[in-house]
């Protein structure tokens, strides 16, 4: 993270130093995309720790979360995140109507919006810091098991990835009636595609997952 800050100082400096008149407002052009695509690097970049200071033992977690989205907005819903939600939600509902008992048991009809009061708690109970891999922390996966990237970590936690989750929980369950089961195949043969389906397993059977303990 350090060296892409760094790196772009120097191309920045340098330009300046080579620049003439006619070439001015090219340069800036140019040093605004440079900025702007650096600036999407380092917040893309490195690993985040997220530290629970009520608990004792046991209280770090690191994932593959960057820069960008290592804070406590990770933990909180907005209104209008969630209008967006449910939106995607009932297009899903609309579209794959054997989807609809998955989509009770995802949760997402229960979520709310994180009020200030609920802010602050998160706040005073968690602390987040940004570092360049969970691994050189101490953080290890064990054989066959691997730390989901941030674009999984973001479809795991999105409508869909919640929806496809609860599917396979319902139809993996041998406990369940056969007609649930069979709907919950449906609504994943339907709506999902086979790679969706793949990190939804992998996720529910511990093998890909979205932020571990240290050992």
């Amino acid at each position: 993270m350090k060296r892409i800050a760094v790196s772009l100082y120097l191309v920045l400096f340098f330009t300046s130093c080579f620049e003439n008149g006619s070439e001015k407002e090219k340069n800036e052009k140019n040093k605004q995309t440079l900025f702007l695509t650096t600036l999407y690097l380092v917040r893309q970049s490195g690993n985040c720790i997220k530290t629970d200071t009520t608990l004792t033992t046991n209280n770090q977690f690191c994932s593959r979360r960057p820069l960008g989205v290592c804070s406590v907005n990770q933990l909180v819903f907005t209104q209008s995140e969630l209008n967006v939600m449910f939106n995607e939600m009932r297009t899903i509902q609309n579209r794959t109507t054997d989807c609809q008992e998955s989509i009770f048991q995802s949760g997402i009809l229960a979520l709310k919006a994180t009020t200030d009061t609920e802010i602050e708690n998160l706040k005073s109970k968690y602390t987040f810091r940004v570092v360049d891999s969970c691994e050189l922390e101490g953080f290890q996966t064990s054989t066959n098991v691997r730390l989901a990237n941030f674009s999984e970590i973001q479809w795991l936690e999105s409508v869909r990835g919640k929806i496809a989750k609860a599917a396979k929980t319902i139809a993996n369950n041998g406990f369940l009636p056969q007609g649930n089961r069979d709907r919950a195949n449906s609504c994943l043969n339907l709506e999902f595609k086979d790679w969706e389906k793949d990190l939804t397993q992998g996720n529910i059977e511990n093998k890909i997952l979205v932020e571990i303990t240290p050992p």
